[in-house]
């Protein structure tokens, strides 16, 4: 007999997926209460009336006070049970014993925490599939326990290495209510799964990665989105971790609107490549990202003042780096990857496969030139409006 499990799911114009989340986890076959607890931003939708028709324990809030960690950490005070589980409203359990499965975790390891694999859901475009099947290949087909052994040894492994280190996220997770308790989500703005996970860490506890817990979860997203994505994360595993994945801060802004126009030639190079002709006008405004990204006015009006006063040693600057190069190499690998692994993709789907990679590659450019100039404490101020204004909306 299980003691019961609580279940906390921030939610906002969850919609028909929602439902479906709902059905799932009221069809568990789970011996132990299943407490529901549902922290709504205001729905305009079904979503308060769906959770209250399945039982769930509801608290509205309005979607001005909704925030990552704060919110969470509310929803945590109302939990009865000794376990709790924090998920996504767009995350659909796989399987009817995922609660049991996702428990015995607990029994298993010495853990305070685990997390599970994410799977595309059914409709997932072509690079939300390869997103999330990417990631999940680099956490690995077994389960995995993280740890920190020391401070020490964290800041000496690659960036790489420390971010793989302390991985965890609330798509799906189950935690120890009084190390949620005890360890509140640091007050961060986006991130605050990573967050807690290296703090519990740096005070001696463990979690886990068990893949054979899983969900479906992905998002179809617009280019612009991505790119603005890309700045976010970029900045917050920066900050979590307290160091810079490489120091861009000799890059200036105008050094960065080059490589904006190199991003630009290389995306209608590979857009040829993928067609043999021409891009046509409308392809060209479906998926030119970098254009939805200017679109602001105040953007518009540095991009102008930058491309005005660019001096040559900026493009020799960038061409001796060989950013477009790496770029290139880096979107060539992927679309690689995804012919082999997805065949039967069409040309159109590459086309935007082109696009979003370029957009999150623009984007952790512009998060790290950033985060570099915030660490030697002078962020250009031109820079700085840049990534305001695309820090909205995400």
């Amino acid at each position: 007999m299980n003691d019961g499990i609580s279940i906390i799911i921030p939610t906002f114009n969850g919609g028909e997926i929602f439902k479906q989340c709902l059905n799932s986890l009221v069809t568990q076959e789970y011996s132990g209460e299943i407490q529901i607890i549902v922290i709504d931003s205001g729905s305009k939708d079904e979503t308060v009336h769906n959770a209250i028709a399945v039982g769930a324990e509801v608290t509205i809030i309005d979607s001005k006070d909704f925030h990552h960690s704060r919110t969470r950490n509310q929803a945590v005070k109302l939990a009865k049970h000794a376990k709790v589980i924090l998920m996504v409203q767009d995350a659909i359990p796989i399987g009817n014993k995922w609660i049991q499965h996702l428990t015995d975790s607990f029994n298993e390891y010495d853990i305070v925490a685990a997390y599970g694999k994410q799977v595309p859901h059914m409709d997932a475009d072509l690079f939300a599939r390869f997103e999330v099947d990417y990631h999940s290949q680099y956490l690995g087909d077994k389960p995995v326990i993280q740890s920190i052994e020391s401070m020490e040894i964290l800041d000496s492994l690659s960036f790489d290495d420390a971010l793989r280190r302390i991985r965890f996220d609330n798509v799906c997770a189950i935690y120890s209510r009084d190390h949620l308790l005890k360890y509140p989500f640091p007050d961060v703005p986006f991130g605050e799964d990573m967050a807690w996970a290296m703090e519990v860490m740096k005070n001696g506890h463990k979690v886990l990665y068990n893949p054979e817990v899983k969900v479906h979860h992905s998002h179809n997203r617009s280019s612009e989105y991505r790119f603005k994505r890309a700045i976010i994360d970029t900045i917050v595993c920066a900050e979590i971790l307290g160091r810079t994945k490489q120091d861009l801060s000799f890059l200036d802004y105008n050094d960065v609107m080059v490589i904006s126009k190199e991003t630009t030639d290389l995306i209608n190079e590979m857009y040829n490549e993928v067609t043999s002709s021409k891009m046509d006008n409308t392809l060209r405004q479906n998926t030119s990202y970098l254009r939805s990204v200017f679109k602001n006015s105040l953007i518009k009006k540095f991009v102008w003042i930058a491309f005005k006063n660019l001096k040559r040693g900026s493009f020799d600057k960038v061409l001796k780096l060989g950013i477009k190069k790496t770029f290139e190499n880096h979107m060539r690998y992927v679309l690689s990857y995804i012919k082999e692994n997805y065949p039967n993709c069409k040309n159109e789907e590459l086309l935007s496969v082109i696009d979003q990679i370029a957009a999150s590659m623009q984007g952790g450019l512009f998060g790290e030139v950033y985060v570099s100039h915030k660490a030697n404490g002078n962020i250009p101020s031109n820079l700085e409006e840049m990534i305001t204004a695309n820090s909205r909306g995400v």
